[in-house]
């Protein structure tokens, strides 16, 4: 089997799979020998700032010595990323090499009636890839949600819960109370949670379910941030401790909190056995982490994966900052099944002008509804359906000394990634 067999199988499960809960999980795990349960892990959920939180998490233990698994989703460019061994995306031939092995065992799940989804598939492969490997710690991010999201049938060392917000509110609830619950499914008995940056509601409920356990709760908080244009310096209080004049190489305020995050949940690998982590790794590991998507910069063009409402709240905040509104075309594409209306209105005002595309996914909105929606909230807009068409006119119309940035969806973060990096400028870039 190719590399690109096995990716083109792992997607044919999509029309046929049926999630059951975590029956399918626990089914498809069980005929595999259950090499998660072998395996140190740190589970992170949340709306926002989960994968900034896994990476750096991943790059400290990485910087330490340890040998890392990280999982998330949804990648960017390729499907291997979401797979990284050593903060790689896997090699396409051992990705072949495990679709193989496990997919005997999905077929005689679905013989009994369990229709094994693709996320729940992926999550397979990740889990039997890292025991494979030996890794050190597996770093695993929730896909959706966290109480039934196929990632929660692990015993992690630590628990880790990033910013709440509204997000996927047709499948977690209609209230943030309910969409926190949801996250808080991940907690654990007898395992402590971290927890990110909340708002007073969902805090209070995250800690609530917290002690309902009788689970230590860990807050870190980042202090004195100091927004740079390209990344960001903070304090952390941890505890009754402070570390002082910390430096992120990821961009934006949000990334101090996402760094404090992921210091509480350092701080209890340490305390469980990983005690080659140390404060001189974990800064050099914070100064060289990078995330792609994210604020990522390619020359004139920045890209960030802000598809959300908390995201582009995060994402102003950069703009005031180092954006000015004169000189920014916004290029952008989103799903029709977001909540396009709140973020082209908090969008609108904070760019000179629009380019709406579309996507090459189903769930992407038409790029000539998307200038409308802008249009209705006062903005310029103007629709070009080809992506790649969409980025030259975005140039072109920011000119020399202006900047594109191309935000709204992952989906077309990656293939604007896509079309920057086959530039010779940008070659090198993985």
């Amino acid at each position: 089997m190719t590399e690109q067999q096995a990716i083109e199988l792992i997607h044919s499960v999509y029309p046929s799979g049926k999630k059951e809960g975590l029956t399918n999980m626990r089914a498809v795990m069980a005929r595999l020998g259950n090499p998660q349960d072998r395996l140190a892990m740190v589970h992170v959920a949340g709306t926002n700032g989960k994968g900034s939180t896994c990476a750096m998490i991943e790059r400290v233990l990485r910087e330490a010595g340890y040998q890392t698994g990280l999982y998330t989703s949804p990648y960017i460019e390729r499907y291997n990323e979401r797979i990284r061994i050593g903060g790689k995306p896997i090699e396409g031939e051992k990705l072949a090499a495990l679709v193989e092995e496990v997919w005997s065992a999905v077929e005689q799940c679905r013989e009994e009636g369990l229709c094994i989804t693709e996320f729940e598939l992926g999550t397979v492969l990740a889990f039997m890839a890292f025991a494979k490997e030996k890794v050190d710690a597996a770093i695993i991010e929730v896909g959706l949600g966290g109480r039934l999201d196929p990632t929660n049938i692990i015993n992690p060392l630590v628990s880790v819960i990033t910013n709440v917000g509204m997000d996927h509110m047709h499948f977690l609830g209609d209230t943030i109370g309910e969409i926190a619950m949801e996250k808080a499914g991940i907690m654990k008995p007898e395992t402590p949670v971290v927890l990110g940056w909340q708002q007073d509601d969902v805090r209070a409920a995250l800690v609530g379910a917290a002690d309902a356990l009788g689970i230590p709760v860990l807050e870190p908080a980042a202090e004195n941030v100091r927004e740079l244009r390209r990344g960001v310096a903070f304090d952390a209080v941890m505890d009754s401790r402070m570390v002082r004049a910390l430096t992120v190489s990821l961009t934006g305020r949000h990334q101090a909190q996402n760094a404090c995050a992921a210091l509480g949940a350092l701080d209890v690998l340490k305390r469980r056995g990983f005690d080659r982590i140390t404060e001189e790794s974990m800064r050099r590991a914070f100064a060289d982490v990078r995330w792609p998507g994210r604020l990522e910069f390619f020359g004139r063009v920045i890209l960030d994966g802000a598809h959300n409402e908390p995201g582009v709240k995060a994402l102003r905040q950069y703009m005031d900052a180092w954006l000015p509104k004169e000189k920014t075309v916004l290029l952008t594409g989103m799903m029709a099944d977001k909540d396009v209306s709140a973020m082209t209105r908090m969008l609108a005002p904070y760019v000179r002008c629009v380019v709406a595309t579309k996507p090459a996914v189903p769930r992407a909105m038409d790029a000539e509804a998307l200038a409308q929606a802008f249009a209705a909230h006062g903005a310029s807009a103007r629709a070009v359906a080809c992506p790649k068409d969409a980025l030259a006119c975005a140039r072109e119309t920011a000119g020399e000394d202006g900047t594109v940035l191309c935000a709204g969806s992952l989906y077309l973060i990656g293939e604007i990634r896509t079309l920057l990096r086959q530039e010779k400028e940008f070659e090198h870039v993985i």
